[in-house]
């Protein structure tokens, strides 16, 4: 292979893994709205003392899917070479991508649509934190 070829195949790789990184973080931005979205749509049913409607299932959803997005571009990143600052990245990740649902569904068992509200609200300022801590270990 030419110089030139290998310099170019070089460079090549580093701007997919410069996309890649910057792809991963812009997902995790998008994971803290999204988060901040399930969270807040829990703090106005709380208020409001409404039952959970079409707004929490789609807050949930939304956060699932970009919480999803974000760890399947890590993975791509892992997968590729590039490791995080620390190991507990890849399990504050599990937990960011699981809060908001369990405690949505530990919430079914509680009789009032303000505890139901109040447990979407905890999960979601746990996984805000959860978040925080893996933009630190990133």
């Amino acid at each position: 292979m030419s110089p030139t070829a290998a310099g170019l195949s070089s460079a090549a790789g580093v701007e997919a893994v410069l996309f890649s990184h910057d792809l991963h973080v812009l997902l995790a931005v998008l994971t803290a709205v999204a988060l901040l979205a399930a969270t807040g749509e829990g703090a106005v049913r709380a208020v409001r003392g409404r039952p959970a409607g079409v707004a929490a299932d789609r807050t949930r959803a939304g956060a699932l899917l970009v919480v999803g997005m974000t760890a399947a571009s890590g993975l791509a990143l892992l997968v590729g070479g590039h490791r995080p600052g620390e190991w507990l990245h890849l399990i504050y990740a599990v937990l960011a991508f699981g809060l908001v649902p369990v405690a949505d569904n530990a919430a079914t068992s509680l009789s009032s649509d303000r505890g139901k509200a109040l447990a979407r609200v905890g999960a979601g300022l746990v996984a805000l934190v959860v978040l925080t801590r893996l933009f630190q270990t990133g």
